[in-house]
């Protein structure tokens, strides 16, 4: 009967570690991507030159295929005052969320 729970002690001892180290490689990249800000102030992002057109009025907007296919859902746009092109800075999570610059 020893030689059992000295098995089952070996066996769970190896396995703390183990489960540790599967917490960690869950729990790590979602620590850094909030300490690095993954979603920084849209000033500080790049605004790449899109085909999406707007109202001339500056401002941002989420993109809306359904308006203009070049206005890609789930990203949000930065429309130049006068001119009616838009900037795109990428993906913003209350855009894919809810279609809004803020839920």
């Amino acid at each position: 009967m020893s030689e059992l729970s000295d098995t089952f002690s070996d066996m769970r001892d190896g396995m703390v570690p183990l489960t540790t180290v599967f917490a960690l490689v869950a729990f790590v990249p979602a620590c850094l991507a909030a300490a690095t800000g993954a979603e920084n102030p849209l000033e500080k992002r790049a605004c790449r030159p899109s085909n999406c057109l707007c109202n001339g009025i500056q401002g941002q907007f989420c993109g809306n295929e359904r308006i203009n296919r070049a206005c890609t859902n789930g990203h949000v746009f930065e429309c130049a005052r006068g001119t009616g092109k838009a900037c795109d800075y990428g993906v913003r999570n209350s855009c894919r969320q809810c279609g809004k610059l803020k839920c």
